[in-house]
């Protein structure tokens, strides 16, 4: 029967449960603590003190968190993201946490604990730079992607998988909050900065742009290029020094291959705004706004690069076609740069904002953040059909975060 953990009852759990023992000594002094800081579910990691060895446990409630009953949300949403760890975790070893076990009545997923890492948003608030970020993000797609995509699938394969991803729910969070609230003036979910309302009323204005973000909303929700994360940004990606792993996959489902690729660089871009103000210095600002660039550029080419490579296996004489492979890989990029533009907008007018932006405190100080902000995404989503190169997407980010090629 399902019922929410606290951090008495989670202990209790994982001492009944039979495979607990591979990952820790149930019968020691067990601790845990409650970690979950996101929009959606509880999540506690779980110590055996003897041993000092660990595991995770996220469980979903059965409404959206941040919100509370009020916002029903279907726990099961936890069983699409076992099974897209699960399937990550096989084409991607090594860049995901390792599944444990998925828990069907408690809508759980038990999972490695990844111990001494930090989700990299807050760091990068701080001008943090993870060396190979953008390398192993990159990786990560091409993997992931390629392998669920009709490139590597038969038609009956990539067709069974497709049955076990349709995540209606979340898809239509990510349809309303990211495609359609924005750009809605009396949308009551919506929230930003006073100081921006003209900037805001200004572009939900612009029938050029709602146009194109409509163009965008279609992709997601009719290109079921490959099994998608979802949700791919600066909050769901955890590191050390010397490690990096993707997380929370429970928006998965099957969609355009772009909307991962764009959500991840159309992050770095956010906060490249945000150093206007985390970064006062105009020498450290340009630097780590170069930084932030550069990742993005490593993300995509290591991306292209991992994708072309694969494509040399294909075994469908269509897909071999290098007229067609130029086709898809553009049409990728046109969808990288609208999507970024897309996920950027958002988090500065609609539901759910980020903390590099709102953890300025002073209003005046933000709003010069978020018209940088705007500013790209704005551009990004309205060019996004005519982007031919990366080049192109990299020239709209660098004009307004004032960074010089080189």
């Amino acid at each position: 029967m399902y019922r929410p953990l606290d951090v008495d009852t989670v202990i209790d759990y994982v001492r009944s449960h039979p495979r607990a023992k591979d990952h820790l000594d149930t019968t020691g002094e067990l601790e845990a603590v409650e970690v979950g800081d996101g929009n959606l579910n509880l999540v506690f990691k779980v110590f055996d003190r003897s041993s000092n060895r660990s595991l995770l446990i996220k469980q979903a409630l059965p409404y959206v968190r941040v919100a509370g009953p009020s916002w029903p949300m279907p726990a099961e949403r936890a069983g699409f993201e076992a099974r897209a760890l699960d399937v990550e975790h096989r084409c991607a070893p090594g860049l995901v946490p390792e599944p444990y076990w998925f828990d069907e009545q408690l809508m759980l997923n038990a999972m490695e604990n990844l111990v001494d890492h930090r989700v990299i948003r807050f760091p990068m608030m701080e001008a943090k730079r993870y060396r190979d970020l953008g390398v192993t993000i990159g990786d990560f797609l091409a993997r992931t992607l390629y392998a669920t995509s009709d490139f590597a699938l038969d038609a009956a394969e990539k067709r069974s998988m497709m049955r076990g991803f349709f995540n209606v729910e979340l898809c239509r969070i990510t349809e309303d909050l990211v495609f359609t609230e924005p750009y809605l003036r009396d949308a009551p979910r919506n929230r930003w900065n006073p100081r921006i309302d003209a900037d805001v009323a200004d572009f939900q204005a612009d029938e050029e742009l709602k146009a194109e973000a409509a163009k965008l909303k279609y992709r997601f929700m009719t290109s079921a290029e490959a099994l998608i994360h979802g949700d791919l940004h600066t909050g769901s990606i955890m590191a050390n020094d010397h490690d990096i792993r993707v997380i929370d996959p429970e928006f998965a489902f099957f969609g355009p291959m772009g909307f991962d690729v764009g959500a991840f660089i159309g992050n770095l871009f956010l906060s490249g705004a945000s150093h206007e103000i985390h970064s006062p210095d105009p020498d450290a600002r340009r630097s780590y706004r170069r930084y932030l660039l550069d990742e993005a550029i490593a993300t995509w080419t290591t991306f292209e690069a991992g994708f072309r490579q694969r494509l040399t296996d294909v075994s469908s004489p269509s897909w071999s076609s290098v007229g067609f492979q130029e086709a898809f890989i553009a049409s990728v990029l046109r969808d990288t740069a609208g999507f970024a533009g897309a996920k950027m907008l958002r988090r500065i007018v609609g539901f759910a904002h980020v903390a590099d932006l709102d953890s300025i405190e002073d209003l005046d100080d933000r709003a010069r953040a978020e018209r940088i902000a705007i500013r790209i995404g704005r551009t990004l989503v309205r060019q996004h059909g005519k982007v031919g190169s990366f080049d192109d997407v990299v020239a709209i980010a660098a004009a307004q975060l004032e960074v010089r090629d080189g």
